[in-house]
């Protein structure tokens, strides 16, 4: 909780007014005409969580000509999304995004933006993430801790009828985040790496990913799960990054990074196109490693100098092979920015702002 004396407040108060109104007012589109640009296909959507309690997530659109277009829900829809957007998923036509603050999954079709089903969730739940079992069945990750567990949601997306949208939940101990799935079982990162069968989701199907020393495996909190070319699951924890055989669910490397000074909150893990390296970020800087020739990492592929108070937020491999950064400073109501860089050398290509803390990127 922040103090603020009487004789700040007034200055503060409109300050946070003009921080707000310059991020959410677009002096270049006109609303009553504007439509996402889909002659040649938009190439990232930028999810910002934006003010927690104020409801002012959005997106930002990347096109494939460099331009940017800002809030594209509200001005499709008419709207504003939400409050503290957190992921964005794709299953067939439509894209999720849970928002956690909201207790609530906005489904809308990926080419026009157009709003498809408001998924409300009665249950006293923060959701995450999204990851689609098949058919008509979603799981859907939890934050809210309740005797120590939260809720794994199993949910109906048979959207345009009436149905209860929660089929059930499973209670999974600590917290969930991002989730993968391979050879049929439902990966769950958090404060411990668990495993179902898919069509046996339930608390006495759920088995635990241990180390080599029996210990659990706690994922960097926003960080996700992801496949390497040969199958192989690699995740990212405060001092360690695993490759798990999905198999066997046993650890086959393990990899110390407990001196690059990992930031578990804010890190992440993301892979190469052809799935052959394997990038993650400490602080401000990223590491890659070699799935070919696995060995500790000690200089960065990028290393970036951005100025003091700033947070590399999260971490993205493009389609093109290029790494995308969220770059956000604490506190500000500002647009934060998104930099976009040439892993051959290393170099900025671009970068742009988006909207308040953009905490993750949708590639098209």
């Amino acid at each position: 909780m922040i103090k603020i004396c009487n004789k700040s407040f007034r200055f503060i108060a409109m300050s946070v007014i003009m921080a707000l109104c310059t991020v959410s007012c677009d002096e270049n589109i006109d609303y009553s005409t504007f439509e996402p640009d889909v002659k040649d296909g938009y190439r990232a959507i930028v999810i910002n969580e934006g003010q927690f309690g104020y409801g002012t997530s959005s997106l930002t659109m990347l096109n494939y000509d460099g331009s940017i277009v800002y809030d594209v829900f509200r001005k499709i829809n008419n709207r504003p999304m939400g409050d503290v957007a957190q992921s964005m998923t794709k299953i067939g036509d439509y894209l999720y995004v849970p928002l956690n603050n909201s207790r609530k999954i906005e489904v809308f079709d990926s080419e026009t933006f157009q709003s498809i089903e408001t998924m409300s969730i009665s249950e006293d739940v923060i959701p995450m993430y999204v990851q689609h079992l098949g058919g008509d069945s979603i799981a859907v990750t939890d934050q809210m801790w309740r005797q120590n567990s939260c809720k794994l949601m199993i949910m109906d997306i048979n959207h345009g009828t009436t149905r209860p949208i929660l089929r059930r939940y499973v209670s999974v101990p600590g917290q969930t985040y991002q989730m993968t799935v391979i050879n049929n079982k439902l990966f769950v990162g958090g404060s411990q790496l668990a495993v179902f069968d898919i069509g046996k989701i339930d608390s006495a199907n759920i088995r635990f990913i241990m180390t080599d020393g029996d210990e659990t495996i706690q994922t960097a909190d926003f960080s996700k799960l992801v496949t390497d070319k040969y199958g192989k699951l690699w995740v990212l924890t405060e001092y360690w990054v695993y490759c798990i055989d999905p198999v066997t669910e046993k650890v086959i490397h393990t990899i110390d990074v407990g001196t690059l000074k990992v930031n578990a909150r804010v890190s992440s893990i993301d892979c190469s196109t052809d799935g052959g390296i394997i990038f993650f970020n400490a602080h401000t800087s990223v590491y890659s490693i070699d799935v070919d020739n696995i060995s500790q990492p000690k200089e960065p592929v990028i290393a970036p100098k951005v100025d003091s108070g700033r947070t590399i937020y999260h971490l993205c491999v493009s389609k093109e092979n290029t790494i995308f950064m969220c770059d956000v400073l604490y506190g500000s109501l500002s647009r934060h920015t998104i930099r976009e860089y040439d892993l051959s050398d290393g170099t900025q290509i671009r970068e742009f702002p988006a909207g308040i803390f953009p905490h993750a990127i949708y590639f098209k």
